[in-house]
């Protein structure tokens, strides 16, 4: 692994296939010939080849992945970590330099302080070739529209993502300075088209569904959703520490009289699965997947209740009490990214409390809250919890 490109040419008729010798068993001196053809057609074989090769000189740091796509048979590209990504085109000269104009993904100022975000890997959409994923050296995997760049030479402005993706609870640890080490490895379309696979240094890999991409609403994070929870009149919710205390240090942690209180409140996540989801006119299916989370909490399944409770709320998507016991299959569970699971299902079930008055919404809601601020400990935002 260097910081160049090369293409190796080789000639049409570089190689040949010998044909197959047979030993015949009607008589020994026929089993000889045989053999010592076997062994001249072996000879003839071996070949000398010495490929063109081509070196491109256009990244001024390593190169992680060069990519082709079969129905453009004449281009690839290649993924720096200097946060470049070329298009190389065989029809164009003047591609082997690093101030050659095929630059095509330029992330050498994409971070949120214009600082460089490495290019890990690359991959082309092959039923949809103008789609590009690109795996970065922060949490993140880019998807462009090819349709909407243009290759140029070093030094422009940094190109905007179609799509930008992340699993929810990097964002957060990487604030609270948790996890600064987590960064894309590999990306990856599907066969279909529809799915982007990820993999990441020191975490999972995951799944990202991209179908209608650029057709839905971007998916709003921390600030933005926020935001627009506010405009909406809904509960905002309880995600982390602002910008300006992450750029000054200043954040608290909770005092010893809090950290005890809270330690106390978490015992409680443990006193057994309370049926919490017993909100009136459940579906019959969702009751039954219900009953059968529950019964998995017990037994301390909890994959299984997170399966179960997952198929409850696809039957009932307006039970608050499902998502409050979802969050504690999370919680319990304690996968990379749970507790940024179980936050959301906490502020699901808040956002549907309002709704629906009555013992049990009351009791859902004191159990989000609960689960809520568990959530936010483990996502290291303790100075946020205090305030649930």
């Amino acid at each position: 692994m260097d910081y160049t490109v090369q293409m190796h040419e080789l000639e049409g008729g570089a190689f040949q296939i010998s044909p197959k010798y047979r030993s015949s068993s009607s008589s020994s001196s026929n089993g000889v010939a045989a053999a010592a053809a076997r062994r001249q057609g072996q000879q003839q074989r071996v070949h000398h080849i010495v490929p063109w090769t081509t070196v491109y000189q256009c990244h001024k740091s390593r190169v992680k992945e060069v990519e082709v796509c079969q129905s453009e048979p004449t281009m690839f590209w290649s993924a720096g970590e200097d946060g470049i990504i070329r298009q190389y085109d065989l029809r164009v000269p003047d591609q082997k330099a690093y101030g050659s104009p095929n630059v095509l993904i330029n992330l050498t100022a994409a971070g949120p302080h214009q600082q460089l975000v490495e290019c890990k890997g690359v991959d082309v959409n092959h039923l949809q070739p103008h789609l590009m994923a690109v795996a970065c050296g922060d949490p993140y995997v880019r998807v462009f529209d090819r349709r909407k760049l243009a290759t140029s030479r070093p030094g422009g402005r940094p190109s905007q993502p179609l799509l930008q993706l992340t699993c929810p609870h990097l964002p957060l640890l990487l604030k609270a300075g948790i996890n600064r080490r987590a960064h894309t490895t590999h990306v990856s379309f599907s066969n279909r088209g529809d799915k982007l696979v990820t993999s990441y240094h020191g975490d999972h890999a995951y799944i990202f569904d991209v179908t209608g991409a650029a057709e839905g609403a971007p998916i709003a994070l921390c600030g933005q959703q926020q935001q627009q929870r506010s405009r909406s009149g809904s509960r905002s919710p309880r995600f982390p520490i602002n910008d300006q205390q992450v750029r000054s240090g200043n954040i608290g942690l909770p005092s010893g009289d809090q950290i005890t209180q809270i330690t106390a409140a978490d015992k409680t996540l443990d006193q057994g699965a309370a049926d919490l989801a017993a909100i009136c006119n459940l579906p019959e299916t969702a009751e039954a997947s219900k009953v059968s989370g529950n019964n998995a909490l017990f037994e301390q399944r909890y994959s299984a209740a997170v399966a179960d409770f997952t198929a409850a709320i696809a039957a009932a998507p307006c039970a608050a009490g499902l998502y409050a016991q979802r969050a504690l299959a999370y919680l319990n569970r304690g996968w990379e990214g749970d507790a940024a699971y179980a936050l959301r299902d906490c502020d699901m079930a808040l956002d549907l409390v309002g709704q629906q008055p009555g013992a049990a919404a009351a009791a859902a809601e004191q159990q989000a809250r609960l689960r809520q601020v568990h959530a936010l400990k483990q996502l290291g935002q303790c100075q946020v919890s205090i305030g649930v």
